[in-house]
């Protein structure tokens, strides 16, 4: 990338974050095209990889989802986007979400009466919508 370290936070200054993450999804989407027989073995887009590709680590990203939350938000939510709409196997995506987006959400438990209760918040009849 051409552009300076410092590109993400001017780019979040000036509220346009998320031409940053789309110039590197057409990226990876072009690295995945490969012979044109749909995708191939290429690039999943992610925040580590739009990390690498803008050349800051996760302390910069962090420290910058701290001072531009919304803006930040957005470029994850277009990672998350990717991620859902992808051809990457359930498993590998589930591990992507929980552990780089921060969807890992320990379920609450309880115990009563020496006997452990454990609450899940999942709405079974929307499964499947």
């Amino acid at each position: 990338m051409t552009e300076s370290e410092g590109s993400l936070e001017n780019a979040c200054r000036r509220g346009n974050a998320d031409e940053l993450v789309e110039k590197y999804i057409e990226l990876c989407r072009k690295e995945s095209d490969g012979d044109g027989k749909g995708r191939s073995k290429g690039r999943f887009p992610n925040l580590a990889g739009f990390c690498r590709y803008l050349g800051i680590g996760e302390s910069e990203l962090l420290r910058l989802s701290a001072k531009f939350p919304s803006e930040l938000e957005r470029v994850r939510a277009a990672l998350e986007d990717e991620a859902l709409n992808s051809d990457v196997s359930p498993t590998i995506i589930s591990a992507y979400l929980k552990r780089r987006l921060g969807y890992e959400k320990a379920p609450e438990s309880e115990v009563y009466d020496g006997q452990l209760k454990v609450v899940f918040e999942h709405d079974i009849m929307e499964d499947g919508k």
